[in-house]
């Protein structure tokens, strides 16, 4: 019977890489992508050749090599070195170097702000390619686990635990020693001897143990958090789904419209209810809109939260967040839930479906959030009429009816109303949002992070975000369109130069505020002052 024959392995030919790789390869993209950036105006710099020793990879050379290693599912820098050597797309991309994987993995590392502003000039790419809507983003967030096991992940209970165990064990050993110093008073033998031994020992790991809880125990004091993690410091214990908790990173995403395109991407280690203004904030700015262009935000209830919702209205954002359906009270009829009283706002009153009224004293009161976030303040509206009331006994069991106000129950309205308008309209979030989240976590199959930190997770987030996007981008553009796009396109580094200074500008405003105040304060009362006085509040944000 005839086989297909394959060819003879010493026989000799000649080939070039490049006839290796087809034309419309993907790597043949990444290849005019980088090599039409400005490695080093986007803050590639930790490779710069020094004037002594062996010169370094070019930043270009490990950009692309980590570009192709996370658009084939390929994440490890010990991986990525043996692909180097055996994979013929690699070796036309890098031109058959081969660095080692300690190279690769610090790559990666000391580039995780970089990393972010690739990612930020990439979306300027896809606006400049007609790729964005810019009028309506999705928010969403997804769990990434961290490099941190929930053994190592430590809150006060779980302290109290582990010292009630050791203090029940060191007991307990005490008490056979106890015993064994009894046992030789009347006999004598070296099994006794091996015992006391044995329990000392085991004393001495507990003690050892003690040690490192009390450490654990003084850093969890110092800090403001409930939890703290022992292997990657900047992680937190977040509930997955109902009862399930992991050691994870909380990414947020905005996504726009018109073709599922990620525009903004920050892993955050706190729950979705403080994310929605800081999103939609970077995803404005990434999307290159000014304070009074008009930009839709659809999220889920999980992000709806009176301060944050306000937030974005005032920035010109008309929000289309889920609203939290009031609990039902057995004793109270649906048509005399709070959000069935209608408010006044002129005459700042509540009036109930029965027609009577709900008057406040005007004093602000104050109420810790939901999940620990941040307090805020209700006015109290009371009203007397049940006494008389036919339709008491439907209301409330208490002597008044009592409705509290949050002083954000304006902006929940309004995005209450919009999504009591439009319904259809919110529906399209979980088409948008979700998208990504799914072809990242099913197809790739990142459902994790490799890096500790922060600041470096976000790096890594943003390259998988970035792989998301420029694999979406080649789907709809076509390799030829694509590659077009790439070799016309002009960037803009001072756009994303300017988002980053701004950004810093703002977190150090936040923090020097207060001292600023305090200081402007003292200088008043003791009218002596040291230095110029700064008016910070003049700094057009």
């Amino acid at each position: 019977m005839q086989f297909i024959q394959g060819s003879n392995r010493n026989q000799t030919y000649f080939a070039t890489l490049n006839g290796q790789v087809a034309a419309d390869n993907a790597v043949r993209l990444m290849d005019a992508f980088v090599d039409k950036l400005d490695l080093q105006q986007l803050g590639f710099t930790k490779t710069m050749h020094k004037s002594e020793g062996r010169p370094p990879f070019a930043p270009a050379v490990l950009l692309k090599l980590y570009l192709y290693g996370y658009l084939n599912k390929i994440r490890s820098s010990r991986k990525l070195e043996k692909e180097c050597t055996r994979n013929i797309e690699l070796q036309w991309l890098l031109q058959n170097l081969q660095p080692n994987y300690h190279t690769i993995a610090d790559f990666r590392k000391l580039h995780a702000v970089p990393l972010q502003s690739m990612f930020r000039l990439y979306v300027h790419f896809l606006g400049d390619s007609g790729l964005l809507g810019n009028k309506t983003i999705a928010i969403d967030g997804s769990k990434f686990k961290a490099v941190n096991s929930k053994k190592n992940n430590y809150n006060q209970k779980k302290i109290d635990k582990h010292r009630q165990f050791i203090e029940d064990k060191t007991n307990k050993y005490l008490q056979e020693l106890d015993e064994i110093d009894q046992q030789e008073s009347t006999t004598a033998g070296d099994e006794l001897q091996l015992k006391k031994e044995k329990i000392t020992q085991g004393l001495i790991k507990l003690k050892e143990r003690s040690i490192k809880y009390d450490l654990i125990q003084e850093q969890l004091n110092n800090t403001d958090d409930k939890q703290i993690s022992t292997t990657d410091c900047d992680s937190r214990s977040i509930l997955i789904t109902k009862s399930i908790v992991e050691v994870a990173y909380n990414t947020q995403n905005a996504v726009d419209d018109k073709h599922n395109l990620i525009v903004h991407t920050q892993a955050t280690n706190t729950n979705d209810g403080k994310a929605l203004h800081n999103t939609a904030m970077q995803a404005k700015i990434n999307l290159q809109l000014q304070k009074e262009d008009e930009l839709m935000i659809l999220a889920d209830k999980g992000y709806h939260t009176g301060a944050e919702l306000q937030q974005c209205q005032q920035e010109n954002m008309i929000t289309h967040v889920a609203y939290k359906e009031q609990p039902s009270v057995k004793h109270i009829a649906n048509e005399f839930l709070a959000e069935s009283f209608h408010y006044d706002k002129v005459t700042d009153i509540y009036v109930c479906p029965a027609g009577a009224t709900l008057t406040s004293l005007g004093t602000w009161h104050h109420k810790k959030g939901e999940a620990n976030e941040t307090s805020y303040r209700f006015k109290t509206y009371r009203t007397d009429a049940r006494k008389t009331c036919p339709l008491k006994n439907q209301c409330t069991k208490l002597p008044k009816r009592i409705i509290q106000r949050s002083e954000y129950q304006d902006a929940v309205d309004i995005n209450d109303t919009n999504i009591k308008k439009n319904p259809a309209y919110y529906k399209r979030r979980q088409a948008i949002a979700e998208h990504p989240f799914g072809t990242i976590k099913r197809h790739f199959g990142y459902t994790h992070t490799l890096l500790k930190g922060l600041q470096k997770v976000n790096g890594e987030m943003n390259l998988i975000m970035f792989c998301y996007n420029f694999m979406r981008t080649k789907n709809i553009l076509g390799f030829e369109k694509m590659l077009e796009q790439i070799q016309k396109w002009q960037p803009n580094y001072n756009k994303v130069v300017c988002a980053i200074q701004k950004a810093i500008i703002k977190v150090v405003y936040r923090l020097i505020k207060p001292v600023v105040f305090l200081y402007d304060y003292l200088s008043l009362f003791l009218k002596a002052p040291l230095m110029k006085r700064y008016t910070f509040g003049a700094i057009p944000f």
